[in-house]
């Protein structure tokens, strides 16, 4: 029985998936490939790759190639065939062949890899550069407040335990932020709106869900610049993409600093 460490099986794994291993080779891959999913999972990789190949169309040439290459023939004085012995095929030519296969095919499975590690890096750094394109945002709008940046706590309980959201009114830029926390995402069909109540009328600021964490972090453009008459920052449970007006009694609610 022969005994083999697994990166000699990984390395043997395009030659078994061609067919060109030995005997004991072979025994000793398939009962590694029993207890090793993840080497099952190469060799398989390689058997599609070789049946991809394998059954590849041919080429066919366009009529006009054909009809040059033909005529071509016709017009060749043909050439005098000597009766030879045939030689014998090397018994390491096959090997050499096979061999060879594995090589191409080990290439190509690289080459996959190699393309999708970059796609999977490139996507992490976009990813990565957006996060921190938001951050900047974000920090912008709380910084750039200066004496006109309010913050509304909303709803968290003294225990740290039920639903809360804090909520900072740039007046100077016109924007908002709410941080969101420990709320349950809504039901299918539904989603969470933030009013603020100004001269004792609810005026929708935005629509939201939090994630399955209980978190979201919404930013808000284009409200007043003026916090004259707000008294209330509150959070009610709308139908999927927001009331004009709230349709459920707020279930969360803040006083407005000075109000």
């Amino acid at each position: 029985m022969m005994r083999m460490t697994r990166e000699e099986l990984i390395e043997l794994a395009p030659a078994h998936a061609l067919g060109a291993t030995t005997a004991d080779e072979a025994d000793a891959m398939e009962r590694a490939m029993q207890s090793d999913p993840a080497l099952a999972a190469e060799v398989a990789a390689f058997r599609n790759v070789s049946a991809t190949l394998a059954s590849a169309a041919p080429v066919v040439p366009r009529p006009r190639v054909r009809e040059a290459l033909l005529a071509a023939v016709r017009t060749t004085a043909p050439v005098r065939v000597e009766r030879t012995v045939p030689a014998r095929i090397p018994n390491w030519v096959p090997a050499l062949l096979a061999a060879s296969v594995v090589l191409v095919v080990s290439a190509g499975m690289y080459g996959v890899r190699m393309q999708r590690a970059a796609e999977s890096l490139r996507d992490s750094n976009t990813e990565l550069a957006a996060q921190l394109t938001r951050r900047e945002r974000v920090l912008n709008s709380l910084l750039d407040g200066e004496g006109q940046l309010h913050l509304v706590q909303v709803g968290a309980d003294s225990a740290g335990t039920g639903p809360g959201l804090q909520f900072y009114w740039n007046a100077r830029q016109g924007k908002a932020l709410a941080h969101v926390f420990r709320l349950t995402p809504a039901p299918a069909g539904r989603d969470y709106q933030i009013w603020a109540l100004v001269d004792g009328k609810p005026v929708s600021l935005a629509v939201f869900n939090s994630d399955a964490a209980g978190h979201a972090l919404v930013e808000v453009e284009g409200i007043a610049r003026s916090v004259r008459g707000v008294t209330a920052v509150l959070v009610s449970v709308e139908p999927a993409g927001g009331s004009v007006q709230p349709t459920t009694t707020p279930f969360l609610a803040g006083t407005f600093p000075g109000a």
